[in-house]
């Protein structure tokens, strides 16, 4: 009784103590609420915010210099204005009578189908010829007669002395990607070109937008600090260590360093890397008129990196702890929680096994698919805390899902998938923001707004150093050059998954449709309650997440297979799952006929996924597959038949009746009674699944482990990066490639010897070639002329390829070698299969006497190492060897004969077919030049995206504020310079190059692995000087929708 009264005494006091606690509840969600509106609201106006502006003008010619014709590469090729000055003495000159037609100013090369300007005098008349127009212009007067050519984006104005403007509406300032004249120099006294280029992405941020950009990350931070404090999480004891699990991870980690040595170059590798390391601002530096990236949070992560190196094991470490960060989010965050074994290292094994069989194919290296998979992994656990009901703090779940959320939006298109989670939770999540059913309106708005403070991180990583100008006008460029594809051309991506190309390697394949065969599996089960029953009532959460992100790739621009593995942060989740699933429907007694139906069907399904994934090549990109097996076949170690369906149904079945007769030992041991399940049937494809994820694993980690090995002589990615790691920083592909210019003194002459008269059966000198000339090859010296090896040459392609015949050329006098020298010749045609193809070397004894032949060294292709897919069925195609071109083939100094100064070539022509032909070249003499020497001695030199990460030592870049310098050394793979960059119909920066110079190749080779094409090395033979001009910048400050104007892509 007196405990009651004491209690009855007390109760009217609660009133009291509850009002200063609804007051500081009042105060902190005020707080809160403005906490994240003004966080919001900075972010809002971050794009329209002032930066500054660094605009470029081009000033030809270069102060007190005369108008030399020059290169003039402009990014992008129309300029913002255009002023052009055509001096009266120049035009009187061009026009004097019998003055041949000459070129008085023009923009493009001759023969260049774009619309520049052409100024031009042909017999006294002149001509101008403005894009695809011809411009009529009356004859000059003889008091004022000179051109002014005045252009924007929108018309041009030309005033001929002192004669009526003539206005062009529509027409835009001319392309320009030379500034040609063919006056001399006396004559072109006052011509003048000042063009302006569009300046839209060289911007960069005044102090007010800085400190905008910090005020709106304090404030973030400080919503999300409010959103924990709103719920702080509860003292729960610490959770129990498991040195298993421990082991477990530390294994993984350890695959995951391997693999970062090992593993290959992804397809875009070369492409980001450069983006990130090139200026400060971030563009795409090879086409679209060098526009800015719109998502660029990776690329300054990538930056920050190539700061300390420029070394390819150094730029993947972010993309490594990216894979750790998404393990720990996968197995901790989210399979755990979802399954909630009684058993968890098994679980952890096998979720680890999925979780390399997703990652490794995909996410290594600076593409930002693995930043993704993390944003997209984490948000799904944060969501998934945040919305159980026995949360203990769900406001901080939800924050730093909002966060993650975010932050992924701002790393690259295929990161809208995030936003299919976040609307597959939205019930929940405003459930659980609304709290209780008395929660005051102004608690939810607060909890609302601090939510979208937070997630306006995204906003903030994409307009800190951007704009909305900027942004708009790069949309504009991409959609109008492309590729930018529709929704419904999502087939290419499955396409290019279900190709032979390196875009459907076995591992992508495997990744992909193992995930599609679980989704399938999984929705059976939950179609049928099957997953309550297991204890696994999340499933569905997840399964539709994951459906969700495949349904968004369908939005992004481009479909390209390694997008995938931005999904790779669920699709490991939904493997483990689908197998924790069937083992625990195998077991329940409600499920048989369900789990008799699941079993063979699952397992049907997953044979055909294993066996369509393994008939793919385990190839990947550029240089990526050299030494590793099985890039030009379907996977089938040591003959094992992977590729086969009935393979993996055998083995499925297999491991479906042990675990269907283990039940019976035990119980006949035991004496006990047979589970009321049926656990063989859902063994069958849960089984498979994880022995075709592990085997998967397994190829991958086991082909480029034995790669270096295969390799040893020369180059592999994983052997270069382990020199790298043991003997200090190198320069990748760069140190491996030797160059064989032709040595001084290298062409071989003809010498006189008795009986020994040249055979010229069937075989023409000088003729019977094919169509192509035996290539030109670049001159020493700064202009790069181009030039024959030699003149001598012989062909027996006369009257078709059914001539057949010998050759016996006469003797060249061939001088001591060099140790670093070879011999060589060029080759076309084939010189095997009933044609051969020799260089015979013999000793004189002074001019006019007899050679002794020494001996013969016969010439032929090394064996290919890199060959087109080998299909199960047909093969490769009959013909897919092509030996038609001209191939340098080389006789190494040690195959020499002592004593030997003569040599002479040998052919026998005895094929008819459309190959049986030859052309061969006499030998020269060539240098072995290491490649670091010869680019040392040039700049800039160009390499393609294609390539680029494996030359980690070319650092200088020809690419500043809207020019691009012309480049002495272009650097291709071995397809040659295709690369959108050289293309102007892709908005490529170097268009010009091809335009204005002639690209001659340098032959090369790779050292130790004569059969791999690695590349090109090509000169650019110029036929104008580079870049004779003077390059001019002002800043301005512009507003964040302000700036230059749309590029006018047609007139």
């Amino acid at each position: 009784m007196t405990i009651h009264a004491e209690r009855t005494r007390q109760a009217p006091a609660r009133p009291a103590t509850s009002r200063p606690r609804a007051s500081i509840a009042r105060t902190a969600h005020a707080l809160g609420l403005v906490t994240g509106l003004a966080g919001l609201v900075l972010a809002a106006v971050l794009p329209f915010a002032p930066v500054w502006n660094d605009r470029t003008t081009v000033h030809w010619p270069a102060a007190g210099e005369p108008a030399t014709p020059t290169t003039a590469f402009l990014t992008p090729y129309r300029p913002v204005s255009f002023h052009a000055t055509v001096p009266c003495a120049g035009l009187r000159a061009a026009l004097a009578p019998g003055a041949e037609r000459s070129t008085i100013l023009a923009t493009t090369p001759p023969g260049l189908d774009r619309p520049g300007l052409i100024v031009a005098a042909q017999r006294g008349a002149l001509q101008v010829v403005l894009g695809e127009r011809q411009v009529p212009l009356p004859p000059p007067s003889a008091a004022r007669c000179d051109l002014v050519i005045d252009a924007d984006a929108h018309q041009t104005t030309m005033v001929l002395g002192d004669r009526p403007p003539i206005r062009l509406p529509g027409v835009a300032a001319p392309e320009i990607f030379v500034l040609d004249t063919d006056l001399p120099p006396e004559q072109a006294a006052g011509l003048q070109v000042t063009a302006r280029a569009f300046a839209w992405f060289d911007t960069s941020p005044t102090d007010l937008k800085s400190s905008l950009v910090h005020a709106a990350l304090i404030l973030l931070a400080c919503s999300l600090v409010l959103l924990v404090a709103a719920s702080p999480p509860t003292r729960v004891p610490a959770p129990r260590v498991r040195p298993g699990l421990l082991l477990a991870d530390l294994g993984l980690a350890g695959v995951l360093a391997c693999w970062a040595v090992i593993g290959p170059v992804a397809d875009d590798d070369g492409w980001a890397a450069l983006i990130a390391r090139n200026g400060d601002d971030m563009t795409n530096y090879y086409r679209w008129f060098d526009a800015s990236e719109l998502f660029t949070l990776v690329h300054q992560v990538v930056r920050q990196v190539s700061e300390l190196s420029l070394q390819p094991v150094v730029l993947r470490l972010p993309s490594v702890a990216a894979g750790l960060l998404t393990w720990l989010v996968v197995s901790r965050g989210i399979v755990h929680p979802l399954c909630r074994s009684r058993r968890p290292l098994g679980l952890h094994l096998l979720t680890a096994v999925f979780f390399l069989a997703c990652w490794l194919p995909f996410n290594l290296g600076v593409r930002p698919e693995a930043f993704v998979a993390l944003g997209y992994a984490a948000t799904f656990a944060a969501l998934l805390k945040a919305t159980r009901p026995d949360s203990t703090a769900p406001f901080g779940w939800l924050g730093l899902a909002a966060l993650a959320a975010g932050s992924t939006i701002a790393v690259t298109p295929s990161g809208v998938v995030v936003l299919c989670t976040v609307a597959l939770f939205a019930p929940k999540v405003v459930r659980t923001v609304a709290g209780s059913p008395r929660a005051p309106w102004w608690a939810i708005a607060a909890r609302a707004a601090m939510l979208l403070g937070v997630g306006s991180v995204g906003l903030v990583a994409l307009f800190a150093d951007s704009t909305a100008g900027a942004v708009f006008r790069a949309t504009e460029i991409r959609d109008e050059l492309g590729p930018s594809l529709g929704w419904y051309e999502e087939i290419q991506r499955y396409e290019g998954l279900l190709g032979t190309t390196t875009f459907g390697a076995a591992g992508k394949r495997l990744a992909v449709l193992l995930t599609v065969v679980a989704m399938l599996l999984l929705a059976a089960g939950i179609l049928r309650r099957t997953h309550r029953a297991a204890g696994l009532p999340g499933a569905g959460l997840l399964l539709g997440a994951l459906t969700a992100g495949f349904a968004a790739m369908w939005l992004t621009p481009t479909k390209w297979s390694h997008h995938f593995g931005a999904l790779a942060g669920l699709s490991a989740p939904v493997l483990a799952v689908a197998v924790v699933l069937l083992a625990r429907a195998g077991g329940l007694a409600g499920a048989r006929r369900a789990v008799r139906v699941l079993g063979p069907a699952g397992l049907g399904l997953v044979a055909l996924a294993a066996g369509l994934s393994f008939v793919g090549p385990n190839a990947w990109p550029t240089h990526s597959d050299y030494g590793v097996p099985w890039s030009d076949s379907p996977v089938r170690p040591g003959g094992l038949p992977l590729d086969n369906p009935v393979l993996w149904l055998l083995a499925g079945a297999a491991a479906g009746g042990v675990v269907a007769l283990r039940p019976l030992v035990v119980r006949s041991r035991a004496r006990t009674r047979h589970p009321a399940g049926n656990p063989g049937w859902t063994a069958m494809p849960a089984s498979a699944l994880t022995l075709a994820a592990l085997t998967s694993v397994a190829v991958l980690l086991g082909g480029f482990l034995a790669a270096p090995s295969a390799m040893a002589a020369s180059y592999s990615v994983g052997g270069d990066n382990w020199d790298r790691l043991t003997n200090g920083p190198r320069c990748g592909l760069e140190d491996h490639v030797e160059l064989l210019p032709l040595a001084a003194g290298g062409t071989l002459h003809p010498v006189a010897a008795p009986a020994a008269r040249p055979v010229l059966d069937g075989f023409v000198a000088g003729g019977g070639l094919p169509g192509r000339p035996m290539p030109a090859e670049p001159r020493r010296g700064p202009r790069a002329l181009p030039h024959s090896a030699t003149p001598h040459v012989w062909g027996s392609l006369r009257g078709g390829p059914v001539t057949t015949g010998s050759l016996a050329t006469e003797w060249f006098a061939l001088p001591a070698l060099a140790p670093e020298q070879l011999l060589s010749l060029w080759l076309a045609g084939r010189p095997e299969q009933g044609n051969t193809v020799s260089v015979e070397f013999g000793q004189s004894h002074g001019p006019g006497s007899t050679v002794r032949p020494l001996g013969t060294v016969a010439i032929r292709d090394p064996a290919p190492a890199q060959l087109p897919y080998d299909d199960p069925r047909h093969g490769r195609d009959e013909d897919w060897r092509d030996f038609r071109p001209w191939r340098n083939l080389t006789v190494q100094r040690g195959a020499v004969p002592e004593g030997a100064d003569r040599v002479r070539v040998l052919a026998e022509d005895r094929s008819t077919d459309p190959q049986g032909w030859l052309a061969v070249s006499a030998p020269v003499v060539r240098d072995i030049v290491p490649l670091a020497r010869f680019l040392r001695a040039r700049s800039p030199v160009l390499v393609d995206q294609m390539i680029g990460f494996v030359f980690p030592c070319v650092d200088d870049y020809p690419v500043v504020e809207g020019t691009a310098r012309a480049p002495r050394v272009v650097l291709s793979p071995a397809e040659g310079p295709m690369a959108s960059a050289f293309h102007a119909d892709d908005g490529g920066v170097f268009a010009g190059v091809r335009a204005s110079a002639r690209l001659l190749e340098v032959p090369s080779r790779l050292a130790g692995a004569p059969g791999h094409t690695w590349g090109h090395v090509y000169v650019p033979q110029y036929r104008y000087e580079t870049d004779a001009y003077d390059v001019r910048r002002q800043r301005v400050r512009i507003g964040g929708a302000d700036g230059q104007g749309a590029y006018p892509f047609t007139e």
